[in-house]
């Protein structure tokens, strides 16, 4: 049975205990194996410090300051990468409010169409009969974690190939991540689509899938060239509040 690589009942000094585990990986490590993802083997390759980080449990400041004690900044900038890009969403979505109220309208349509119900039920369920994106619905169900690469192969596959709004899969997401976050989780999803970038979309591929899972699937039926989803472009940010 898999467990989820962070506890439920997790503490500071759980957070702490990760974080210097990982921190001699945190260099060309995970440069060079980030992007693999391995549940079976406890996600050896990434952190798994963003549970921790979300309920502040421990800061993102600490965390680069430990990574960039023990490694040069060339050495370890993919990592350092991800941990802004965390802060860098918060700050884009704090000024753009009418992003995340589009959101909750487009899910509360969502979850309020009748022909959808069954298909969203299916693919929450586990059981679109795609061997990948199963097995990824029931370890984010089970585990409240995804590795990254599967999240964005998950949202692509419900996006692309299941047609489902991807709204829905960003609620199912924030629901059962233990990591969930508004901004990222949002954010993110709208990447995948092709909304958050205008014309810029992710389209999982079975090959992609194939390497980087190192063979444990090899999906045959996904959609190989869908178009980005279209939509208004995000508002002007608003000004933001300057303390006196």
């Amino acid at each position: 049975m898999m467990t989820s690589p962070v506890p439920h009942l997790a503490t500071r000094t759980q957070a702490l205990t990760r974080l210097q585990r990982f921190l001699p990986l945190a260099g060309r490590d995970y440069s060079a194996r980030r992007n693999f993802d391995c549940p079976q083997q406890g996600h050896p390759h990434v952190s798994t410090l963003s549970p921790y980080i979300r309920h502040r449990l421990i800061t993102e400041a600490e965390v680069l300051e430990a990574v960039l004690a023990r490694h040069s900044l060339m050495a370890a900038e993919k990592f350092v990468q991800e941990v802004f890009w965390r802060s860098y969403w918060k700050g884009w979505l704090e000024l753009r409010p009418s992003v995340w109220h589009d959101y909750r309208a487009g899910l509360d349509r969502a979850l309020t169409d009748p022909a959808l119900a069954d298909r969203l039920a299916r693919a929450e369920g586990a059981q679109t009969g795609i061997d990948c994106f199963d097995a990824w619905m029931a370890e984010l169900t089970a585990t409240g974690y995804l590795h990254n690469h599967a999240r964005m192969w998950a949202a692509s596959i419900w996006v692309f190939t299941l047609r489902l709004p991807w709204e829905a899969g960003a609620d199912l997401f924030l629901r059962h991540l233990l990591d969930g976050d508004p901004a990222s989780n949002t954010l993110s999803w709208r990447w995948v689509a092709g909304l958050q970038t205008p014309g810029k979309h992710y389209v999982a591929t079975a090959d992609n899938i194939a390497r980087y899972t190192e063979g444990r699937f090899s999906p045959k039926a996904l959609v190989t060239d869908p178009a980005p989803l279209s939509g208004p472009p995000p508002t002007a940010p608003r000004a933001s509040k300057i303390a006196d």
